[in-house]
């Protein structure tokens, strides 16, 4: 049978997409869906309603096998993914889930834009549209042609432009002084979704979203699954796996975990177990407070001024225990205030995760995003009576995912336990001493290898010079070096 493709509505009149691409791709709306998937905008092949079937390889070129049906989100290559690699990992089958788009057409092409891209929401454009064009068109698709199931109790964006659709944050955010991308700080991770179509609000933190499985409905951010083999977005696609195995726990209720209570005050005995995390001033070195998790799950959140080293005396600590610590050369001095350090071993996750995914980001927030036990807590770091909570789950997530990821996935992989305990732990406690004695220099010589290299440098740049045939050749210029190279 052969469908014809949509020409766009007079509803997407007013959309500043209007002119920009001539046919229009509904949404695929499932009766009964309890879970809504938004991708970004529609390729051709969704456009046409070639649903891809199978793909032939012959070198470098393939083929593809199609079924014509009605125009539809993630029937392409793409869609192939996401049914047969992703999708299953959340205990779903398509034909039990609806999908969309954030865009329900192609302006790409005459936006100057590959036909299957839309502009960016981060950076500024130099295209025949802007920034504002852009919000402006995904706020008009969602408030004309979104229409939501009332059977649907979970919604799960993949990418920038989808969770802008659903929240209409667009910004990039900062943590612990270091701008983000808020789809990289929020992937993995879900929020109450609150929002009447046409108002932007989304609330970060409600209790149902830690402590239940549904009040209303949910959002659950993911990236975008053609995002993954572009570029740097390459280093998610083992944490977007991730997430949607983290969907199926979410519809079963096994996740977030209950939030946990703590001990305001410290333990009289050290655990032989446990993991270990502090607040303190970077500038000052001022501890604020710490917190601690043993295996059981005993938590301790304690302020400095109830912390015993505050009147000279050190928690008494059995020989041969371990303190588990993310990054450890961050908190190891004030472990050596609160607790005897001459006969304990430490681990650290940061440097185990390091080694287990090299080209993955290895700060806290996610790691416990692909493996954690609680929604996103990191921002509860800036908020008024939340900073405890905050510090509590900064001990108790890298236990839980230490027993429950990492113990197990070095027993799958001993090379790299051999790797983290013989050639990385080691580095600790040689850093943690150049850091508070200092590195000797010789600085006569340091100018000595500088002059040289120096030298050697301006050689390799005449050098390059020659061999491009081109008297401005750079050899800091990416373009010029890809040039050179590849022709």
């Amino acid at each position: 049978m052969q469908y014809q493709m949509i020409i766009k509505p007079s509803s997407c009149i007013g959309c500043p997409f209007y002119k920009h691409g001539q046919y229009f791709t509904p949404d695929k709306i499932v009766p009964n869906s309890k879970v809504l998937f938004i991708a970004q905008n529609p390729g051709p092949d969704e456009e046409a309603g070639h649903k891809l079937i199978k793909r032939y390889w012959n070198g470098s070129q393939h083929f593809d096998e199609f079924e014509q049906v009605t125009p539809q989100p993630l029937i392409g290559a793409t869609g192939q993914l996401f049914d047969n690699r992703f999708l299953p990992l959340s205990g779903l089958k398509r034909s039990e889930v609806s999908v969309a788009n954030a865009i329900r057409c192609r302006p790409g092409h005459s936006l100057g834009l590959p036909s299957d891209t839309l502009p960016k929401l981060t950076t500024k454009m130099k295209l025949e549209t802007s920034k504002a064009d852009i919000v402006k068109a995904l706020k008009h698709c969602r408030d004309t042609h979104l229409h939501i199931p009332h059977s649907v109790k979970l919604i799960v964006t993949m990418g920038r432009h989808a969770q802008f659709t659903m929240t209409g944050i667009q910004n990039e955010e900062s943590e612990y002084g270091h701008k983000q991308g808020v789809i990289e700080s929020w992937r993995g991770y879900a929020a109450d979704y609150s929002l009447k179509l046409g108002e932007d609000r989304f609330n970060t933190l409600n209790t149902s979203v830690y402590n239940h499985l549904y009040s209303d409905v949910n959002i659950f951010f993911t990236m975008h699954i053609a995002a993954l083999f572009k570029g740097q977005n390459s280093r998610y696609f083992h944490a977007t796996l991730q997430d949607f195995h983290k969907i199926k726990l979410l519809l079963q209720g096994n996740w977030p975990k209950p939030l946990p209570s703590w001990h305001a005050s410290p333990p009289t005995q050290w655990p032989k177990y446990a993991a270990f995390d502090t607040e303190y001033i970077p500038d000052t070195n001022e501890l604020i407070r710490w917190s601690l998790c043993d295996t059981n799950f005993n938590l301790f959140c304690v302020e400095a001024e109830d912390t015993p080293s505050t009147y000279g005396y050190r928690i008494p600590i059995a020989p041969n225990s371990t303190v588990l610590i993310q990054n450890a050369l961050a908190d190891i001095a004030h472990l050596a205030q609160i607790t005897d350090m001459s006969n304990i071993q430490i681990e650290d996750m940061m440097l185990a995760d390091s080694v287990l995914w090299t080209g993955e980001p290895h700060n806290l927030n996610f790691i416990a995003s692909k493996h954690g036990a609680f929604n996103r807590y990191k921002h509860l770091a800036h908020e008024e009576g939340q900073q405890q909570l905050y510090s509590a789950l900064d001990a108790f997530e890298p236990m839980y995912m230490w027993k429950t990821h990492f113990i197990p996935e070095f027993k799958r992989d001993p090379q790299s336990w051999n790797v983290y305990k013989k050639y990385r732990l080691p580095l600790i406690n040689i850093i943690n001493k150049a850091q508070l004695t200092g590195v000797k220099l010789d600085s006569a010589r340091l100018l000595e290898v500088q002059h040289i290299l120096q030298d050697k440098l301006s050689q390799l740049k005449e050098t390059a010079k020659d061999i491009t045939d081109d008297d401005n050749f750079n050899l800091a210029g990416s373009k010029q070096m890809k040039r050179a190279i590849y022709g």
